[in-house]
């Protein structure tokens, strides 16, 4: 376990945001108010999904589904993955199936797992049956893990090149990749076979030429975790190597997904 001290000292210094209430708008004036988000492009870029979620948890249930019909898919999947689980399923449960469906997709992988994990089995499957085949077999994959293991807890939508990539094929890559920015502070490296073989800190790519060979680039020690690893295994390993993501590994060294510093804190959130 981890000292409750340690973590009411960590969450000390989360500062507190204040609700951007300007953003909302109240419409209609039955019992059953709806609110919907001014969502014009200027306007919607100025709130960040934390502030959503915020908003959103002070909101009526009818008020909150009003909410999450009314944004785009991908905000409304940065915004759930903030909500409090709790809300956070109610709010899945209040859609319809494919609208829900549009939102699961666009959340990060280890997110939606975790969120159709907590469903009813019901609800969880005509979700997935309305995804695309190819996000539908990641988040069933995803699901046959257990929630506190290492696989459980990890991003499949990271950043691997081969051993013989350069700096130039690493800027080339990170232009076209789709995944979330948390997974990129660090490149892997992976051989023929998916292997990890290297991790590359993306503050070195600044400062060397394209031509460099990203090999040459690795941190030592290369640190990683078995995907049966438990929370608190994965969770030492941050605090020991101050580590951004940790690569998760297969019993044959296969890399199949990372954790972030953002799923630690959630998971040492949850413990309080």
């Amino acid at each position: 376990m981890v000292p409750i001290g340690a973590l009411r000292a960590l969450l000390r210094q989360i500062p507190e945001r204040p609700i951007p209430w300007e953003f909302v708008d109240l419409i209609e004036t039955d019992p059953a108010r709806r609110v919907k988000l001014k969502i014009s492009h200027e306007r919607l870029a100025r709130l960040h999904p934390a502030d959503i979620a915020d908003i959103v948890e002070e909101l009526a249930p009818d008020e909150r589904e009003a909410v999450f019909e009314t944004l785009d898919h991908d905000v409304a999947a940065e915004a759930l993955e903030e909500v409090d689980p709790k809300v956070q399923k109610a709010i899945v449960e209040s859609l319809d199936s494919d609208r829900a469906a549009d939102i699961v997709e666009e959340m990060d992988p280890d997110a939606a797992a975790d969120l159709l994990a907590d469903l009813p089995e019901e609800t969880s499957a005509d979700i997935l049956q309305e995804m695309a085949p190819q996000e539908r077999q990641e988040m069933q994959e995803l699901l046959e893990h257990r929630e506190n293991t290492a696989a459980g807890r990890m991003n499949t939508e990271y950043m691997a090149l081969p051993v013989a990539a350069t700096a130039h094929d690493a800027v080339e890559a990170l232009r076209k990749f789709e995944g979330g920015v948390e997974t990129l502070s660090t490149i892997y490296l992976v051989d023929s076979h998916g292997t990890l073989a290297g991790a590359v800190p993306l503050a070195k790519l600044v400062i060397t030429s394209p031509e460099t060979p990203l090999l040459s680039l690795t941190q030592e020690p290369l640190i990683s975790c078995r995907e049966d690893a438990n929370e608190m295994e994965f969770a030492q390993l941050f605090d020991k190597y101050n580590l951004l993501t940790l690569p998760v590994i297969d019993e044959h060294n296969k890399l199949n997904g990372v954790i972030t510093s953002d799923d630690v804190i959630s998971l040492l959130r949850s413990k309080l």
